[in-house]
């Protein structure tokens, strides 16, 4: 829809004017679709592909860098404090780690894929 394509170009092109760089986890959505994670053409139809397309093209315009993170990597097991990894079942929400931190499984694998992203362009 019409309000959906202007809320992606708002939504990018702030992004991309805030952020030198962005570091996003490589998800192929077409995929994740057939794996029966609620319903297949709603999540085809909700936009990220689009979304991406247009962050990297704005960022690319504006001498700025999207880096992709390997959908492998296990951002959510990590402790981006420590580094020490364990695993977490989908149901567990919070990360807690013997080192301390206790943290929202997803800002985790948040700070995680920022944490790769970074280490991913500055070896590049």
């Amino acid at each position: 829809s019409n309000q959906r394509l202007d809320f992606l170009h708002k939504e990018s092109t702030r992004i991309a004017n805030l952020y030198e760089v962005v570091c996003i986890e490589s998800l192929n959505m077409k995929a994740i679709s057939n794996k029966g994670f609620g319903n297949g053409k709603a999540t085809l139809d909700n936009g990220y592909g689009l979304f991406q397309t247009m962050l990297e093209y704005k960022l690319l315009d504006r001498g700025k860098y999207l880096v992709k993170v390997d959908k492998w990597y296990p951002s959510s097991q990590i402790c981006s404090h420590c580094g020490n990894r364990k695993h977490l079942n989908l149901t567990d929400r919070t990360y807690c780690c013997e080192c301390g931190l206790e943290l929202d499984r997803d800002i985790n694998a948040a700070l995680n894929i920022k944490n790769e992203g970074l280490r991913i362009l500055m070896s590049a």
